[in-house]
């Protein structure tokens, strides 16, 4: 081991900055070279936050600009000292022919989470002006021709021009750098879809769509003044023709093999780095945790930031360290729990169950929002599930968790939703020690509750077109799995919470099992008639309980280990309730 070992360049996104100060990195730089060889003239590059896609940027513009680009920064000198010894470094001839050989445009839209349309207006004119400030050597060298176009360049620069003259940033800019230089120009932009989603959450979406549009379409189609445009984000936005417009772009995304192994750490360099630091030991922990990933539909990835926080950590303790770097609002949003499938996907996902779905790669954000099996693509995308390639359907994957760190993010995410937005969670815990201590007078009682006070299980669905008992037989479904939620929830530390599977000659709607096999296991029956019914309440719940009895859930409940169970029916009507059980 080093005697003295590099620090670990946490929130470091600037590739100059990770080599000068001589920080530990993990060699990407052949990234590089895939960029270069690829022939499209626009690349899409998706993958979810924090995995490395601004450093690898970075990286790329230190080895492809121009030193006399920065001249204004006083930094006008080759960098090919930042790649000795690196893989790159290997490639001579395509170190000679493109190390410093292009202009470059870089924007990065990373900072564009306004609240409205004003604040998101003033920092994307921001982020213009700072990128033409740094090539304002232009207006020095007669290049920016004629006096209109000076004018222009100068109100861009000074944040003083109408918002629609920013969208010919590209366009504008690359012609003045292709007249100075006579070297087609390479245009990096950074998190393009960070303004569209804030925009989305903020109802200012049309205004900041039409800005994105106009930049990124009048700019790089069939301009010919362009080398090369290379784009990252997190998912490719579809109805907005924001990429349909170009003539075959590259798009890499999380189910795609190119460039699969540029972003995150692959298992090896996984190892490498945990064991400069001493902590091979930890490389079953680091797998349970962080890794699980499939990028290009079977290459296993970790998450970056997450693999470096634990390393730089003091007690090298597992921890949801990604959570922190996003916003809750995308699982809460996109998932829309107030509806049945929405809340029945959580419940199998939390439980380490896969869901098969026809993957979208082109996000419709209205879909996103209100359609639950769309979401699941958007959460893809995003890092919040993983992909497995189902073998003779198209574009068919079994999504799943990845691993127990984002296992901890749906849990706490949805907890304090669940406590939060339900109004409920100081009686979902009563009911559920009521339930353990076995008091089914009192679990009845709060039961009861929980479908009088609380109208987001019960009335909070969407209204559909359909009967009166079509309508009520989806609120008494909606109620169930919200109670599933909330039992699942608050119980998982110790319990193991299952939803409708098999057992002795049949499917229990719950089955609640203690990970101490010495303690009793719950099982659960539902059995809901009708308002219109003249069956009351008590005779469904008897109903639900004989049927726990003739299907042998018992039995089958017992084969795990379990030595004791407690066999509940419930039975419901409208916003009543009855319990019968026996031990």
């Amino acid at each position: 081991m080093p005697n003295k070992l590099k620090q670990i360049p946490i929130g470091i996104d600037d590739f100059k900055e990770i080599i000068e100060r001589d920080t530990y990195f993990i060699d990407k730089t052949l990234f590089i070279k895939k960029i270069i060889r690829n022939v499209s003239k626009v690349i899409l590059l998706t993958s979810p936050r924090r995995f490395g896609k601004t450093l690898n940027f970075s990286m790329l513009k230190f080895f492809l600009e121009i030193p006399e680009c920065r001249k204004l920064e006083n930094q006008d000198k080759s960098y090919k000292y930042l790649f000795k010894g690196l893989d790159i470094y290997k490639e001579k001839k395509l170190v000679e022919d493109h190390l410093g050989k292009y202009p470059v445009i870089n924007f990065s839209f990373k900072k564009i989470k306004a609240n409205n349309w004003e604040d998101a207006n003033y920092l994307f004119k921001e982020e213009i002006s700072r990128e033409y400030n740094r090539h304002s050597y232009l207006l020095d060298e007669n290049i920016v021709t004629p006096v209109g176009s000076k004018r222009k360049f100068e109100r861009i620069l000074n944040m003083e021009g109408r918002i629609i003259e920013y969208t010919s940033a590209i366009a504008d800019l690359s012609r003045f750098l292709k007249d100075y230089y006579q070297k087609e120009v390479i245009v990096l932009i950074d998190e393009y879809d960070t303004p569209l989603h804030y925009a989305k959450l903020n109802n200012y979406y049309d205004e900041m769509l039409n800005i994105m549009r106009a930049l990124m379409v009048d700019g790089m189609k069939g301009n010919k003044n362009l080398e090369k445009g290379i784009v990252t984000g997190i998912m490719k936005i579809s109805q907005e023709s924001i990429f349909s417009s170009f003539n075959n772009p590259e798009i890499a995304s999380v189910i795609d093999g190119y460039c699969s192994d540029s972003f995150g750490f692959l298992e090896k360099e996984v190892k490498t780095i945990l064991d400069y630091y001493g902590l091979s030991r930890e490389m079953g922990t680091v797998q349970e945790w962080y890794n699980g990933y499939l990028f290009g539909g079977s290459r296993t990835i970790y998450n970056p930031w997450s693999i470096l926080k634990f390393i730089k950590t003091d007690d090298n303790k597992p921890k949801p360290y990604w959570v922190n770097t996003g916003d809750p609002e995308l699982i809460k949003r996109s998932l829309q729990l107030d509806q049945i499938q929405g809340k029945k996907y959580v419940e199998d996902l939390y439980n380490g169950k896969s869901i098969e779905v026809e993957v979208e790669e082109n996000i419709v954000y209205e879909d996103v929002f209100n359609n639950v099996e769309k979401a699941l693509s958007f959460l893809l995308h995003s890092g919040y599930l993983k992909a497995e390639y189902v073998e003779g359907k198209v574009n068919t994957y079994k999504l799943s968790i990845p691993n127990r760190e984002i296992t901890q993010i749906y849990k706490n995410i949805l907890k304090n939703w669940f406590s939060r937005d339900q109004k409920s969670g100081d009686l979902v815990l009563r009911l559920i020690d009521s339930l353990l201590g076995k008091d089914l007078d009192s679990f009845e009682v709060y039961l009861q509750d929980l479908l009088i006070i609380n109208t987001s299980y019960y009335d909070g669905v969407k209204k559909r077109e359909r009967s009166v008992k079509g309508e009520e037989k989806e609120n008494q479904e909606n109620f169930y799995h919200g109670l599933i939620l909330g039992l699942m929830l608050h119980m998982s530390d110790k319990y193991y919470i299952e939803s409708n599977k098999e057992y002795g000659l049949g499917r229990p709607d719950i089955v609640i099992l203690s990970k101490d096999v010495n303690k009793a296991a719950f099982i659960i029956e539902f059995k809901n008639v009708y308002t219109s019914s003249k069956k009351t309440t008590v005779e469904a719940a008897k109903e639900a309980l004989e049927q726990i009895k003739e299907k042998q859930y018992e039995e089958g409940v017992k084969k795990t280990g379990v030595t004791k169970a407690i066999k509940i029916g419930l039975g419901f009507k409208g916003k009543e309730v009855s319990v019968e059980w026996m031990s």
